[in-house]
């Protein structure tokens, strides 16, 4: 039997997680909110659906929910928590794909939004808590206070979500919400218990001071002082103190001086003021850093910041040490990840200092800008070439996956203007040098838009061969989306021509006869044409692919611009199986280029997949059970929960169904089936299983069946045997002389 081993432990999936860890300072107040939340959405609490708390900004809301929601995971060991920052929620797509890459292994979901209650209410093993921080993003007046302006574009896609949760809250029992909002929200579907934060009294001050000093003395009369100079907002006091490290010994006056700035503000203008004299305290370099980190997404560690921002003027070493010095003050978050330190923004903070760089640091924070986009620009290059490298791709996976919103970040800076048109043509340039990488890692929905995003953008300026690029990008993303089990259907073709036909029509044109773009629109759009009965014109589209991919071998000045050689040479192996009509052009064309160039990679198996289905329409099952299983093997161990995956256990099933293996394939397409349920939302793919599934249990009742039939002939002929047997005795027997 062949057993398949799901990379699916409680550990591996809480790494998907985006929750933050405990924060070193917490203090839990008297009235013990903590407790009282973590009972609320304990899974055995079966009265509470879920918990919303709201207070002040900087009054500890996200400190609380994630002190909670780390406490239930640890001591639950089947409590997982999926952490939506509503701040980067744009659409319900958006919302859904955040949700779903945390609570499964597959990155790459297509349609999020259709398929969000089907991944929740697939993965019932486990018990799920949903942490929207934040949540006041979502209301349509929510305005950032010093600017006026919206500051998320959430809002418009508030009824949906709270369509989603309600639709969720209906159909499972395993999920319950965490929420954060500075200001109140109705949620006339759930339970909820509903927790206000007000700020800190003199005492929970003290015990905050006194941690956030390390065992440093300060006195009952400091900490009231602090405490009420601070309103008791814990974001100021932490702060204040951890910024200045002399401020307890300040002489009196100056002390007195100092504070008073912060003391005679409005309770709501306090967290500004405070930011802001930090900020004044801070060096040139410093706050320009600081300015600068605004713009990252994510966490990062000293040396990736170091890396990023170095220039001229700052070198890596003292880059490194002002981010330890701005986490040390508090401006920054750490968290520890094992053995690295990583930091981080509180809200609040981003918030403040984005809003401070646009008024203020114009210039410089389109410096910033300029550094991020060229390091993101490279870093896509070496991700590629990693990507298509010899056993490096699930590496190249684990980084891209980590800096995927920052990836995005760039065609957002090219939708609102904020990116130089030289940078533009680099980002649009290296997004289609990377198309097949970010096809097959990419949620549809996310590709989509990039793509014809950059489109969009390459037709304003006017830019025919960049706007072919982007079409044949697009179209690909279909090609790559197909697991039918002809290996390109119908429905895949018609999505995909249209792209593909109209680059083609642009790219005639100029006569542009070389480059990636150029082969992969003749390849794939002369594959779709061959499976189209149109065969002359689409051989002869891929014969020329062909031609400009082996042209691209052999001239090493056109390696580096296709992204290296080992990637030009991948990518004819790719058009050889567009090409592909036999085994024998797999066989000797395909497989050698990809098992010398790529070792086991998820193109590979895409190989091995269709040379288990040449094998199997040639009557050869044992060959075709062997490709199949070597294809699945690879796909579950680079891309988990993936469509492809489920296409490798399919395959898998039909090889072992057609050696007449009726139990394995029933047991293999069972796991097919239910992985789908949380991958794939394909009707025609589902209906297809149940119907092999039906069809071998089917054959395990004639098998069955037959052999209950047999077992009788076989007792039949025995009792038989046994009557003639006993009738020749007694023949004898009345025969004998004696009588």
């Amino acid at each position: 039997m062949v057993i398949v081993a799901y990379p699916r432990e409680k550990d591996t999936l809480q790494g998907l997680s985006k929750l933050r860890h405990k924060f070193p300072h917490f203090v839990n107040r008297k009235t013990d909110e903590l407790s009282h939340i973590v009972k609320c959405l304990d899974p055995e609490n079966k009265q509470c659906q879920g918990v919303f708390i709201d207070g002040a900004p900087g009054i500890g809301k996200t400190i609380l929910a994630t002190e909670a929601a780390n406490t239930l995971r640890n001591d639950k060991r089947h409590v997982l928590v999926a952490y939506i920052d509503c701040v980067e929620i744009k659409s319900l797509e958006s919302f859904a794909g955040t949700v779903i890459e945390q609570i499964c292994l597959s990155s790459s979901v297509d349609d999020p939004a259709a398929e969000k209650e089907k991944r929740l209410i697939a993965s019932q093993r486990f018990f799920h808590i949903l942490f929207l921080d934040s949540f006041e993003c979502f209301l349509e007046d929510n305005h950032n206070q010093q600017g006026g302006q919206p500051s998320t574009a959430a809002a418009p896609c508030r009824e949906e979500v709270l369509s989603f949760i309600g639709e969720i809250e209906k159909r499972t029992t395993n999920i319950k919400f965490l929420v954060t909002s500075s200001e109140r929200v109705a949620f006339p579907t759930l339970a909820m218990e509903r927790i206000h934060l007000n700020p800190f009294d003199k005492d929970e001050s003290f015990k905050l001071l006194e941690k956030v000093r390390c065992g440093d003395k300060i006195s009952v009369e400091q900490s009231e002082e602090l405490c009420k100079i601070c309103s008791g907002i814990p974001l100021v006091l932490h702060t204040l103190m951890s910024s200045q490290e002399d401020l307890i010994g300040l002489p009196s006056e100056e002390r007195t001086n100092f504070l008073w700035k912060i003391k005679t503000v409005p309770q709501g203008k306090k967290i500004e003021i405070c930011l802001n004299i930090c900020f004044q305290r801070l060096t040139p370099q410093a706050q320009l850093t600081l300015i600068h980190l605004c713009l990252y997404k994510g966490s990062f560690t000293p040396d990736k910041a170091a890396k990023i921002f170095c220039s001229p003027a700052s070198s890596e070493h003292n880059l490194r040490a002002i981010v330890l010095e701005l986490g040390r003050c508090n401006l920054l978050h750490l968290q520890k990840f094992q053995d690295t330190n990583k930091y981080t923004f509180l809200r609040v903070i981003r918030e403040h200092f984005k809003l401070k760089a646009k008024q203020e640091y114009r210039q410089e924070i389109q410096h910033g800008r300029g550094l991020l986009i060229d390091y993101f620009i490279s870093f896509l290059k070496e991700t590629f070439k990693a990507f298509l490298g010899k056993n490096t791709v699930k590496s190249a996976i684990e980084e891209f996956s980590a800096e995927k919103e920052n990836v995005i970040q760039l065609v957002e800076w090219i939708d609102k203007g904020e990116m130089d048109e030289e940078r533009v043509k680099k980002c649009i340039d290296v997004f289609n040098v990377a198309g097949e990488m970010l096809a097959k890692m990419m949620a549809k929905f996310h590709y989509r838009n990039v793509y014809e995003s950059l489109a969009k953008k390459s037709e304003e300026m006017g830019d025919q061969r960049r706007l072919a690029e982007c079409l044949t990008s697009l179209g690909i993303k279909e090609i790559f989306n197909c697991i039918c089990a002809t290996g390109l259907c119908d429905k895949a073709i018609e999505r995909a021509r249209p792209s593909l036909e109209k680059a083609h029509e642009i790219q005639t044109h100029p006569q542009v006869n070389k480059g990636n773009s150029r082969a992969q629109c003749l390849a794939k759009l002369g594959r779709c044409l061959v499976r189209r009965s149109d065969t002359e014109r689409g051989k002869a589209m891929i014969e020329e692919a062909i031609r400009i991919r082996e042209a691209a071998v052999q001239t090493p000045d056109d390696h580096e611009e296709e992204g290296g050689e080992n990637v030009c040479y991948v990518m004819l192996g790719a058009t050889y199986n567009d090409k592909a009509e036999a085994v024998s052009i797999r066989k000797n064309q395909v497989i050698p280029i990809y098992r010398e160039r790529l070792g086991d990679h998820p193109f590979t198996a895409t190989i091995l997949n269709n040379w288990s289905n040449n094998y199997r329409d040639l009557g050869e099952f044992e060959a075709a059970e062997k490709y199949a299983g070597q294809a699945l093997r690879i796909r579950l161990q680079l891309l988990a929960d993936h469509r492809d995956t489920t296409k490798s256990l399919f395959d898998l099933g039909m090889a072992v169904k057609a050696n007449k293996k009726f139990r394995e394939a029933r047991d293999i397409l069972e796991q097919c089936k239910t992985m789908q349920e949380r991958v794939v939302n394909d009707n025609a793919l589902e209906e297809k299983v149940e119907e092999e599934l039906r069809d071998v249990n089917r054959l395990l009742e004639m098998k069955k069946s037959e052999g209950q039939d047999q077992g009788l002939s076989k007792l039949r002929d025995k009792i038989s045997h046994l009557v003639i047997q006993k009738t020749n005795e007694l023949s004898h027997f009345v025969n004998c002389p004696i009588l």
